[in-house]
């Protein structure tokens, strides 16, 4: 059986088949950040806040740190749930400092690698539309462009689940480890991409609202999701990230600890 497919229904069965433990995981820290940064603009639109200044800058910036914090003690539980067993006794995953301080570092350094890799497939793109001329083109290149990157992160990744284990693994040892299976994870890289591509898209149709704001002197139409919309929005990013997660998590168990794929 193709590696690539077996890929794709190991990541979706972890992901859906432990659904509810997940959200027993990771939801509550999730919807945390985003309940703040909802809190802080109504504050702001009703004026509460007064004007934008110190007071608000700050506030925001201990809600990107509070994210941050978040996101990476999530990720940390749900890797070590799917690797280890390991489950916490409330609504939130067991604390690990020094692990999610770990996480957090790693993840940073791969966000670099990415955007390194983005700007030079970048300006390969942009020498070839220059020269071609083509709209074609540049539309083709940039969604290559796009699922490069998510390939790239996906190879150098697996330094993420090593991490909230605290395995040591470096971000070569992550390329050369997914070296054998490189062309093999397009394949869930794709499935997913256009499944999510297709979801929010029928999330806009279903939940969407044509506003027409007052802008530079004349009106501007554009689509905003209902308050329904938004929150099932929310919840398809959160298992578009639960199921980004899995994908490194099963190749970390496969690769690196001789897992099998269902």
């Amino acid at each position: 059986m193709d590696y690539g497919y077996q890929l794709l229904r190991h990541v979706v069965q972890q992901v859906f088949g432990n659904l509810g433990q997940a959200a027993h995981l990771t939801l509550a820290l999730f919807l945390a950040p985003l309940v703040g940064f909802f809190a802080l603009g109504r504050s702001m639109g009703m004026g509460l806040s007064g004007p934008i200044g110190g007071g608000t800058v700050a506030m925001g910036l201990l809600l990107i740190l509070g994210t941050v914090v978040a996101y990476c003690w999530a990720a940390v539980g749900w890797h070590r749930y799917v690797l280890l067993e390991e489950t916490g006794n409330g609504a939130l995953p067991p604390w690990h400092g020094a692990r999610i301080w770990a996480y957090f570092g790693r993840a940073f350094l791969v966000g670099v690698v990415v955007v390194v890799a983005v700007v030079g497939g970048g300006i390969v793109v942009g020498i070839a539309v220059a020269v071609t001329q083509s709209a074609s083109l540049a539309i083709v290149m940039g969604i290559g462009l796009v699922f490069g990157a998510s390939w790239v992160a996906t190879r150098i990744g697996l330094v993420l689940p090593a991490a909230a284990l605290g395995a040591p693994m470096t971000i070569g040892e992550s390329w050369a480890v997914t070296r054998p299976v490189a062309s093999q994870i397009l394949l869930p890289l794709i499935v997913v991409a256009l499944a999510l591509g297709v979801t929010q898209q029928a999330i806009v149709l279903v939940f969407g609202q044509t506003v027409s704001p007052a802008g530079f002197g004349m009106m501007q139409d554009h689509t905003i999701l209902s308050l329904p919309g938004q929150i099932v929005n929310a919840a398809v990013t959160w298992v578009q990230i639960l199921i980004n997660l899995a994908l490194m998590t099963t190749l970390y168990g496969n690769l690196v600890e001789g897992r099998q794929l269902n």
